[in-house]
């Protein structure tokens, strides 16, 4: 090569100035965006908003139904929707807790439930005629236990899949379950996943569950998550809105009026029949509190309509 090709270190400097900026124009250093691609954001902010909202949806539909079966006042709140690699997820999970894999043939893939101890084992014994009552030690739960397990999933499962009516069909099977995060393999640890966690109150006992659904397993629905592009940058799409809200309308809830508790001795209790009057604590110009799902929200009063006794909504708590 000739010596006088060579490009000297004044004329490299006169190409390429101090500030990043190039001879021709070239983008400055502040215009450089960093991006990791070892944890790729795969779904935008709004289709995130979106599965926000079909998630809550469901949380309000799994928070009636709960006490229908489990005799005993439930809620449940949403309390995160995030993108994260599903090792990260796995390691953020308590050692040992409650894995469910299931195969959601429409979505051409599977999620993952988890359902973690303190909540998992005072359902399981409720679901055996008990009080909610938890373990004294810690360890997992075993074949039998996990088997009775899947009878509260399969409640869990039937609300969402109410909540994702408006999108599509969803039908599931159970395909593996563990009680160890470290052995379960629904995909690689570095795929990622969208994970939404909710806190369970179901009696006296709280706890956590938690969703795990593989972007892989969203794709082939995603188109339908997308925001309307005519439309402010930060709405979701009124397409995928009013179905949700339109099956929000459907969902029935528990509602309870309540009076004062009385006491009354055992012996008196088992000697009832029918016929038997009780005398309450409550006066007949007293209000009864009426309670929505397990959460009480208005003040009533005694009535009656077409020779029913019926209450009337007063105010609200």
């Amino acid at each position: 090569m000739n010596t006088s090709e060579i490009v000297s270190n004044e004329e490299m400097s006169a190409l390429v100035p101090e500030d990043g900026g190039g001879a021709g124009g070239a983008l400055g250093r502040s215009n450089v965006i960093p991006y990791n691609f070892r944890r790729p954001d795969r779904l935008s902010k709004d289709e995130i908003r979106s599965i926000y909202l079909l998630h809550d949806l469901f949380a309000h539909a799994l928070s009636s139904s709960l006490p229908l079966f489990l005799k005993a006042v439930a809620e449940v709140d949403l309390i995160s929707v995030e993108q994260q690699t599903f090792g990260e997820y796995l390691k953020g999970l308590a050692d040992p807790t409650t894995i469910f894999t299931l195969d959601a043939k429409e979505l051409k893939g599977s999620f993952a439930v988890e359902i973690n101890s303190p909540i998992a084992f005072p359902v399981i014994d409720r679901m055996l005629g008990g009080i909610g009552n938890d373990l004294e030690k810690k360890r997992a739960a075993t074949d039998l236990e996990l088997n009775i397990l899947e009878g509260f999933l399969g409640i869990v499962i039937d609300s969402y899949r109410e909540a994702w009516n408006p999108i599509t069909e969803l039908t599931t099977e159970i395909e593996g379950r563990e009680t160890r995060p470290q052995l379960a393999q629904m995909v690689a640890q570095n795929e990622v996943v969208v994970t939404i966690a909710y806190q369970l109150t179901i009696g006296e006992s709280k706890g956590s569950m938690s969703f795990c659904l593989p972007i892989t397993t969203l794709e082939s629905v995603i188109e339908k998550f997308h925001p309307d592009t005519q439309g402010d940058e930060y709405d979701v799409d009124p397409d995928i809105k009013r179905p949700l809200f339109d099956a929000l309308e459907r969902v029935r809830f528990a509602i309870e009026a309540d009076a004062k508790p009385i006491r009354i001795r055992y012996g008196d209790l088992i000697a009832l029949t029918e016929g038997d009057i009780l005398r309450t604590n409550h006066r007949t110009d007293a209000p009864l509190l009426i309670s929505v799902g397990g959460n009480r929200k208005f003040k009533a009063s005694l009535a009656a309509n077409n020779g029913q006794r019926v209450v009337r909504v007063e105010q609200t708590v």
